[in-house]
């Protein structure tokens, strides 16, 4: 137990929840196993170790890279009460222009990868709406986003039916880019339809 309070003490002084959270889950796993419950360890431990790399973390804009504030502040510069995450290895700052809401992502070196914002089901193409209804007749649209990259715009759609529920990204002519399905511990993974 002693063990256990210094680890924990030594990742809050560090600011690294990761590291914290992987202790847990081996103590967990300690506990599980002198229980005499080790039946599916091996699956639970996938499970949780691509749920934890999957996570985005705070980070304080003091330690954003000054490359990555830079090509922000360049990129949108009336931007306002920009909060940071990292995930994997890129920062992704969520902030307001004007009235609307954006999420966009920079690499550490500073490279803009996206920007999102939410729009209405009625600003979507045309094209969008058809290939979404044609392809997913089953799904009800929701929480539509434009996204936009290097390579162009994109449209990303929720579709749901019942409990299913799929993340969609479309490119302007309709045609489906990419599909996540989110399963049942509201993790996403690649889709094939």
């Amino acid at each position: 137990m002693v063990m256990r309070m210094a680890s924990t003490r030594w990742c809050s002084a560090a600011g690294d929840r990761r590291v914290h959270i992987v202790y847990r889950i081996g103590y967990s796993l300690y506990i599980i196993k002198h229980n005499g419950i080790m039946k599916h360890t091996f699956s639970t431990l996938l499970l949780l170790t691509f749920g934890i790399s999957a996570s985005a973390q705070n980070v304080d804009e003091a330690k954003v890279p000054a490359a990555v504030k830079a090509a922000f502040t360049k990129q949108f510069p009336t931007a306002a009460g920009a909060k940071w995450e990292m995930e994997d290895k890129d920062y992704e700052a969520e902030f307001k222009q004007g009235d609307v809401k954006y999420s966009a992502t920079f690499s550490a070196a500073g490279t803009w990868m996206e920007t999102e914002h939410a729009i209405k089901l009625e600003a979507l193409p045309e094209a969008v709406r058809k290939a979404a209804a044609a392809t997913y007749p089953d799904h009800k649209m929701d929480r539509p986003e434009m996204l936009e990259t290097p390579s162009g715009t994109q449209y990303e759609v929720e579709l749901k039916n019942g409990e299913k529920e799929l993340e969609v990204v479309f490119a302007p002519d309709g045609k489906v880019l990419k599909s996540k399905v989110e399963d049942e511990n509201g993790e996403k993974e690649d889709g094939k339809d």
